[in-house]
């Protein structure tokens, strides 16, 4: 009685639905099939049912067979459907269900409703008489659908907790993206247009062909997965920089036909790696020019002191004197950039000390006013500040203020008014301290350049007027000495900084007197300096300034001439040591410790450096002072005369 159409699938396996029953298939091979297999008449009735019909109803064969199916496996909330179905194919010889696979509920003998998937086809003989229909529990998969369907809900809500955004690609359709893709991606009110995700129109200009590269790898199979990290144009104009990352999911001859993937806002990671890469220049900056720091100073310091000497000539005239000055003015300039770069490039041992922040201040008025032109009128408002002393590097504090005073001029290129004032305060975080203001009127500085004016090598001044270095130092000294540094700014009106240090009143003491030409000439000073145009300027203006000098080229000739003053009477005898030092102190620290032992004695020591903030590894002390080149002859002779008179007061006798 068992009949079906004629349909090559009765290849199929045996773990799928058959399209169809072929004809003449034994009974056998029909009851040993693991899906349900029933035939009914037109009526709904139930004419057969292979055992596994059986088993999976739950019924035995003569409470089944004979009756409806509407009596037996059609859910009472279904049945009224089902005879609507039959109902419609006897009137048309038709109906939506024959020939196609769905999925539907049915029930077993004790009621317990389950899904099953369904293929009903018409008997070939009697089409409209017999109906047989291939039944599959469809639990299992069920139930895995639905751990797919929560595992996949739950995935969604933990990428939508995520900051990142998330997308769905279907190749031949359309892309869903995840609310958060909206904010992301800079389409918060319009939303997300339904494209691929490499032709966004968000996607920044220069972006665009590296982004599209990377999706047709990945669609060519060259790249594992598509990844991409470039920048986007949000509406409100600003620029976020996006990381994409997906895979493909689905296939379709070898070719992806459906690509899943995530958005993450790495701005933060890109400042981030943009501030290590600064670093890394500046490493690399810190060893480039250490290379030649050393020889440029020593030429400096060289160029300077000549200069200076030459001033101090008699019948000098007007103009050649300005010329001098220019000349000293110039090599200040040149030791303001070696330190900025040496500053940055590494970090230095500072040489603290308490000082008078007026006088600090004055002398960095003192040193650029030559280069300001007469078009930017400077004002000091330094009064209330006589008696406050600050501590920290004094070198670094004039180099800050020098960068801030240069930086204020060049704001002003049709002239101005700088505006330098200091007054005591407290403050909430620092106790006692020093406001600092260096205000200019010149031209401004854009509020989206405010934040980033203290990043190295960033400047708002034109090709070669700038390096970006000079308000990096600043920001380091000032912070470094627990100070604060702040910035305000309008375009077209003038910039002002100010600084905040802490700060003490001067106690009250007496200034010992300087020390005459005739006290001096007892006294003798070792030059230890291997330059050659340098020491010969050096030795000159110790002698000028009334010391008896004995030079040596290196620490093998010291120790010698040291030997030698020691052997013969008191006026030759050394009274301190002037010795060039190296890059990393050794030489003049070295040289003065030989010298020590040599002559057991203790013996004050001026150790010049041509490298920024570098120290001997034993410190400065009272006796032992770091002088950094270039520098004034007379910072020379004032050092030297303060290691001499922190010495025992009988040494210099010695």
């Amino acid at each position: 009685m068992l009949h079906s159409a004629q349909d090559s699938d009765s290849a199929r396996t045996s773990d799928a639905i058959p399209a169809a029953i072929p004809a003449a298939i034994p009974a056998a091979i029909i009851a040993s099939l693991p899906d349900a297999i029933l035939s009914i008449d037109r009526r709904s009735t139930i004419v057969y049912a292979n055992p596994a019909a059986l088993r999976l109803f739950g019924f035995p064969a003569e409470e089944f067979l004979g009756r409806s199916l509407t009596e037996t496996i059609v859910p009472p909330d279904l049945r009224g459907q089902h005879l609507r179905g039959m109902e419609r194919f006897a009137a048309k010889g038709s109906g939506p269900v024959i020939g196609r696979r769905i999925d539907i509920t049915a029930c077993d003998r004790a009621g317990r409703r389950f899904p099953i998937e369904l293929l009903v086809f018409l008997d070939q003989e009697r089409p409209g008489e017999i109906f047989h229909a291939a039944i599959r529990d469809a639990s299992d998969r069920a139930a895995r659908d639905a751990v797919m369907t929560a595992e996949r809900e739950r995935l969604r809500e933990m990428l939508d907790a995520t900051a990142d955004a998330w997308w769905d690609c279907a190749l031949d359709g359309q892309t869903r993206y995840s609310d958060s893709a909206a904010t992301v991606l800079g389409f918060a009110d319009a939303g997300v247009p339904s494209c691929d995700p490499p032709h966004l129109p968000s996607i920044h200009a220069d972006d665009r062909a590296r982004v599209l590269d990377a999706w047709e790898a990945h669609l060519a199979g060259r790249t594992g997965r598509y990844e991409c990290t470039h920048r986007v144009t949000r509406a409100d104009g600003a620029v976020r920089w996006l990381r994409q990352r997906g895979r493909a999911v689905e296939f379709s001859l070898g070719r992806p036909t459906r690509i899943v993937g995530t958005i993450a806002d790495v701005s933060e990671q890109q400042a981030a790696e943009e501030r290590l890469r600064n670093a890394q220049k500046l490493e690399l900056l810190g060893l480039l020019a250490g290379g030649f720091a050393h020889d440029l100073n020593n030429l400096l310091a060289a160029i300077r002191g000549h200069a200076a000497l030459a001033s101090t000539e008699q019948g000098v005239s007007a103009p050649a004197l300005e010329s001098l000055a220019s000349i000293q003015l110039a090599t200040t300039r040149a030791r303001m950039l070696t330190s900025n770069l040496l500053s940055l490039g590494k970090p230095s041992v500072e040489s603290i000390e308490r000082f008078t922040l007026r006088s600090a201040i004055e002398e960095a008025i003192d040193l650029i006013r030559p280069g300001v032109p007469r078009s930017i009128d400077i004002v000091l408002d330094l009064a209330q500040i006589d008696d406050l002393e600050v501590t920290l590097d004094p070198t670094a504090l004039q180099q800050a203020l020098i960068n801030l005073l240069l930086n204020a001029r060049d704001a002003m290129p049709g002239g101005g008014r700088l505006r330098v004032g200091a007054a005591p305060l407290q403050h909430a975080g620092i106790g006692d301290a020093v406001r600092l203001t260096v205000e200019d009127t010149g031209v401004g500085i854009a509020p989206e350049f405010l934040g980033r004016v203290f990043e190295p090598f960033f400047t708002t001044k034109g090709q070669g007027v700038g390096t970006g270095l000079g308000l990096p130092v600043v920001h380091q000294v000032v912070t470094g000495a627990g100070g604060l540094l702040s910035i305000e700014s309008d375009v077209g009106r003038g910039t002002r900084f100010t600084i905040v240090l802490p700060a003490r009143r001067r106690a009250a003491q007496s200034s010992p007197s300087p020390t005459s030409i005739a006290g001096r000439s007892s006294r003798t000073v070792l030059l230890a300096e291997s330059h050659p145009v340098l020491r010969p300027m050096l030795a000159e203006a110790l002698r000028a300034s009334g010391f008896h000098v004995l030079e040596a080229d290196g620490a093998t000739r010291a120790l010698e001439l040291a030997r030698m003053g020691a052997a013969t009477d008191d006026t030759h005898r050394v009274a301190a040591l002037v010795a060039e030092s190296g890059s990393e102190m050794n030489a003049g620290a070295s040289l003065h410790a030989r010298l020590e032992s040599q002559l057991g004695r203790s013996l004050p020591a001026v150790l010049m450096s041509a490298h920024a903030g570098v120290m001997p590894a034993s410190g400065t002390t009272e006796r032992v002072r770091v002088l950094q080149k270039p520098f004034e002859i007379t910072e020379l002779v004032e050092v030297l005369e303060a290691v001499l008179a922190a010495n025992d007061p009988d040494a210099s006798a010695c």
